[in-house]
């Protein structure tokens, strides 16, 4: 249980910072072995490099913290996607799950941090509002046939009503910063490449 607590501690990190490696090298090579490689190097070299007395490693763990499962998914799937040089953005599936994702983290942390009067955060300890949310989304994802997603939340959710966690609160389960970030810049980047298609034909006529 150490060993996976362990493991789970340091994914978000650890994840991101494969991530940023492998899309570097995504600017030089489009060969998935050498993104990986590139990858796996990034990682190597956060652990060698020091800031203050930790590797940049563990300095980036501390800062992320633990991702939820959903969150989880998303980084392994992004991961997958930059070595292959596949668009996640193209799968409706992985558009509704950054969707929840982006309104999950709206909802929660900017009232969580004091930018409003009530803490949404409370509404994970107790009470139906969290779970009802929480039940539309996975009767919606079964309807669309979202089975990832699907899964993803029943095991999220799972874990929690198991006390599988460190955390008491729901909404640790279901949702973290990276995830959410995740969801805001996906969405902002579907939106700008929407807006581009929208003026891109009118400048080309106006051209011609």
């Amino acid at each position: 249980m150490m060993t996976i607590d362990f493991l789970l501690n340091r994914a978000s990190a650890t994840l991101v910072i494969f991530l940023v490696s492998a899309a570097i090298a995504g600017l030089f090579t489009r060969s998935p072995v050498w993104r990986a490689v590139f990858g796996l190097a990034g990682i190597l070299i956060a652990l060698v490099i020091g800031i203050s007395t930790r590797s940049l490693l563990e300095w980036t763990t501390s800062a992320i913290e633990r991702p939820s499962l959903p969150g989880l998914v998303v980084l392994i799937v992004l991961a997958i996607a930059t070595i292959g040089d596949w668009k996640p953005g193209a799968s409706a599936e992985f558009r509704f799950a950054t969707l929840m994702l982006a309104i999950a983290g709206t909802i929660l942390y900017p009232a969580a941090v004091g930018f409003l009067d009530y803490d949404t955060y409370v509404l994970g300890y107790s009470g139906y509002v969290l779970p009802l949310a929480l039940a539309t989304i996975l009767a919606y994802a079964i309807f669309r046939r979202y089975l990832i997603t699907a899964l993803v939340l029943n095991v999220a959710i799972a874990a929690f009503l198991l006390g599988a966690g460190h955390s008491v609160n729901l909404w640790d389960y279901v949702v973290d910063p990276v995830a959410w970030l995740i969801g805001m810049g996906t969405w902002i980047a579907l939106g700008v490449k929407r807006v581009m298609a929208r003026f891109t034909p009118a400048k080309t006529l106006a051209a011609a």
